[in-house]
């Protein structure tokens, strides 16, 4: 359950993945992980997970072959033999069933990902951010229909088509997409994402025994891990939720705002994280102190527990984490595609480390 601490809190329950990762090993199945840097550059592999909302996945778990099929049908389309499985993210759902159907399909699952992070749409990534593309790629539902998506160099119009395909299946699909070869991942993916983020599910596991706090340890292990500094700004509780009820019908997303009122040395303060499946801009008492790509958890101060989007409650207390995006997220192209522009924000970007810096300054 490692990945919760990248997912941005969205990206759905990865206990889902969790639990068919274990089903695949009880079946006498290997879960083997693989260096990217040990992939020869001509090996082709894809990436695999779900599109839509995160709150429809809990009513509409997937059967054990939904992934298999959307995974062998890219390799039917594309005439060639994929021998390799990618994590989406690094976060949710999405990171777990990786592991699941590269056990399924007795093929390694890479130590990497597309974002270190969870994004709402299918072309937020750090391989379109470097210059690949989402398809071709195959959408599937839990009854068995399949779409072939096929746009080219078109990333938006896939994601458009891939949306549609989720609602008109009733609000989440299964895909497998982007087909990459060993160098791309090497150049464009966000590497060792997987194993790092077992290192921090260890440094929490590790405080809860010993009783020491368990967000300090993810901060020392970020700062040893990826050698970025992550900031505790914000301990309060939820206080209110302005959720966009439908939307995970009619466009593949869970929307809105939370609002949480400040305690300790927080008392007095207001902070209101704005949601798209993921917690996407933090702004303090107005004060803007985070911009997506970069990352804000929610964290308990007791377990470092993290609170996903689709489950938060009125009264869940907890500090927020801002951790800054890995640098193949900030190129301009990535920026164009999940920068605050991207999500209608009129602010232009600005790193979580120059905002940390420049607020340090000031006061």
């Amino acid at each position: 359950m490692r990945c919760v601490y990248f997912g941005n809190r969205g990206g759905g329950d990865p206990g889902i993945g969790l639990l068919w990762t274990l089903d695949t090993l009880e079946k006498g199945k290997d879960v083997v992980m693989i260096d990217p840097f040990d992939l020869p550059n001509d090996v082709r592999g894809a990436s695999v997970g779900c599109l839509g909302a995160p709150i429809v996945l809990t009513e509409k778990p997937p059967s054990s072959n939904v992934l298999k099929k959307a995974f062998t049908e890219l390799s039917r389309y594309l005439d060639d033999e994929l021998e390799i499985v990618i994590p989406f993210e690094a976060g949710g759902v999405n990171s777990t069933v990786a592991y699941a159907i590269a056990g399924e399909l007795d093929i390694p699952v890479v130590d990497a990902d597309g974002m270190n992070r969870a994004f709402p749409e299918l072309h937020q990534t750090s391989w379109v951010a470097n210059g690949s593309h989402a398809s071709p790629a195959v959408s599937v539902d839990d009854r068995g229909n399949l779409t072939i998506i096929d746009t080219k160099e078109d990333d938006i119009r896939a994601e458009r088509i891939a949306r549609h395909a989720a609602m008109t299946y009733g609000g989440i699909s299964w895909k497998a997409s982007y087909p990459l070869t060993g160098q791309e991942v090497k150049d464009k993916s966000i590497i060792h994402s997987q194993s790092i983020a077992w290192e921090i599910g260890k440094a929490v596991m590790d405080a809860r025994k010993s009783h020491a706090d368990p967000i300090e340890e993810i901060i020392k292990k970020l700062k040893e891990t990826r050698d970025v500094d992550s900031y505790r700004v914000f301990n309060g509780k939820i206080i209110d939720i302005h959720r966009n009820f439908g939307g995970e019908a009619t466009t593949g997303f869970s929307a809105g705002k939370v609002i949480m009122e400040g305690v300790g040395d927080y008392k007095g303060q207001i902070a209101e994280i704005d949601f798209q499946n993921e917690w996407l801009r933090l702004k303090v008492d107005d004060e803007t102190l985070c911009l997506p790509p970069d990352l804000i958890t929610i964290l308990d101060n007791e377990t470092g527990e993290p609170i996903r989007t689709d489950i938060m409650k009125y009264g869940y207390r907890g500090s927020i984490l801002l951790i800054p995006a890995q640098e193949r997220m900030r190129t301009q192209k990535g920026l164009d595609s999940f920068g605050p522009s991207y999500f209608g924000y009129e602010e232009e970007y600005e790193s979580v480390e120059e905002i940390m810096t420049r607020k340090e300054r000031d006061e």
